[in-house]
């Protein structure tokens, strides 16, 4: 902690002093960053001094913002780098590795962020921490809390995987409702906390420091990181920048490859096109879906600056992604940490990845978090697939009723808005309700046997037409 020089804002670059606990600028909003004394660090920081220290992320305690006698740890990090022999065979990856952040204490990398955070807190006299969360920063952080004594506050949404909820409750945390957020009246002895938030960023950057160390002291060609609210990747580009600043590498000479799901890729759009994209959806990775990501500009510029790229991965590609590191590697990923994997074939196939290049993809979440939505929707794409090509009878209850089918059959003629639609049916004799259309257009596009189409706005509402994929085609066909 002696090294921690301030909280600066990564926007206007308003300094604040070491004493500060806060996650935003007072001044613009944007998230902050740690700043240490990089030139003190370079005096007594070696690879030998982090060689001998086996206390998990707090070898690194130089680096960290708060005291090794004051940490609240689980045991997290120093989790293993594991050569995937099998599914480098399989993808034409050579050198393929997982970072498996699965092994944490709550099967998941934010343990890492966690323990800096509440550390921090209890050094700072908080009594409590609080936040909307989604899933695993909410389990993390009630696991952490309850070990420091430290109250933990949850409110919820009704976007949340069931085990993670179970976790946060297991752990002691108070949970609420999402509606009841502005009615809860917290005094400043509790903290608000998120996922771009500093202090937690500090934790999750020493997945970067345990690589380093991990590959012998070098970097591969690529690391591969899912990004949510771009947290994780700022945090691993962090770390690089302070191996160099600490005089433990001489260059950077590795790229940071982010993956988001296709059906809400702010930082992807960003990426390339400076602006966030619209009409977002939902996705079987809630964790990573973030439609306005507190540190995209800053996951942006990482990218950008590591010389690296972003890809989008479907959900479809996700949950078999996630199928395949279990069934070749023996590690079970939840669908949002497989996007990594999924992502490697992208960058095969479209020749930024060279079969002979080093990449590591970080494993950022456990599969046991909610293996059945998985192998759920995985089973429901898989028999879709098996009718399609061998007309293997698929069962009412995989999501392909007569509704469906109607829809489909209706969409082979035309593109059509949803009230369109919803009049064909009724003309059908298929009495339904505009919702439960709508709904059907949904289930029917994340099985990618319709695509939306274009956009108009007419009398200033929004309307979106709707066109059967060439998958959908193939389905009907299969039906005759």
């Amino acid at each position: 902690m002696k090294y921690f020089k301030s909280l600066k804002c990564t926007k206007c670059g308003l300094e604040y002093s070491p004493s500060t606990v806060a996650g935003y600028c007072n001044k613009c909003r944007s998230p902050l960053t740690v700043v240490y004394d990089y030139s003190k660090l370079r005096e007594v920081v070696s690879k030998e001094l982090f060689e001998k220290r086996t206390d998990g992320i707090w070898k690194y305690v130089e680096l960290l913002p708060c005291s090794k006698e004051n940490a609240v740890t689980l045991g997290e990090g120093d989790t293993a780098l594991i050569k995937c022999s099998k599914l480098s065979r399989k993808l034409g990856a050579k050198n393929l590795y997982v970072k498996d952040e699965t092994k944490n204490p709550t099967g998941s990398f934010l343990d890492r962020g966690s323990s800096v955070l509440i550390t921090r807190l209890l050094e700072a006299g908080f009594k409590g921490v609080y936040g909307v969360f989604k899933g695993n920063l909410g389990a993390s952080l009630s696991a952490y809390s309850a070990k420091a004594g430290l109250k933990c506050i949850a409110f919820i949404s009704g976007k949340i995987e069931a085990s993670k909820l179970y976790q946060m409750i297991a752990y002691g945390a108070t949970i609420y409702s999402l509606n009841k957020f502005k009615e809860l009246v917290l005094g400043d002895d509790y903290f608000f906390a998120d996922n771009a938030d500093p202090f937690l960023v500090e934790g999750e950057k020493t997945i970067g420091f345990e690589l380093f160390e991990n590959m012998g002291f070098q970097l591969p060609d690529f690391i591969i990181v899912p990004m949510g609210s771009g947290g994780l990747i700022s945090a691993i580009w962090k770390s690089l920048k302070e191996l160099y600043y600490v005089g433990l590498i001489d260059q950077i000479d590795c790229k940071l490859i982010g993956v988001q799901a296709e059906y809400c890729s702010p930082i992807v759009d960003m990426f390339y096109s400076n602006k966030e994209g619209k009409d977002y959806r939902d996705t079987i990775a809630i964790d990573l879906a973030f439609e306005k990501p507190s540190r995209g500009a800053e996951a942006v510029k990482a990218l950008k600056e590591s010389r690296g790229c972003a890809f989008k991965v479907s959900d479809e590609e996700m949950l078999s992604a996630s199928i395949e590191l279990a069934r070749n590697e023996g590690i079970f990923a939840e669908p949002a940490a497989a996007s990594t994997i999924a992502c490697v074939k992208k960058m095969l196939d479209t020749g930024i990845l060279d079969p002979s290049d080093t990449v590591v993809c970080i494993i950022t979440g456990s599969g046991l978090k909610d293996p059945l939505a998985a192998l759920k929707e995985l089973e429901k794409n898989m028999a879709l697939e098996k009718f399609i090509k061998h007309k293997v009878k698929v069962k009412p209850r995989l999501g392909v009723g007569s509704t469906k089918i109607l829809i489909l059959r209706i969409l082979s003629k035309e593109s059509l808005h949803g009230y369109e639609i919803w009049r064909k049916l009724e003309e059908a004799g298929r009495s339904t309700s505009i919702p439960a259309v709508y709904q059907h257009l949904k289930e029917l596009e994340r099985m990618k046997l319709i695509s939306r189409d274009k956009t108009e706005v007419v009398g200033g509402k929004v309307r979106t037409y709707y066109r059967i994929t060439s998958k959908g085609l193939e389905f009907l066909k299969a039906l005759s």
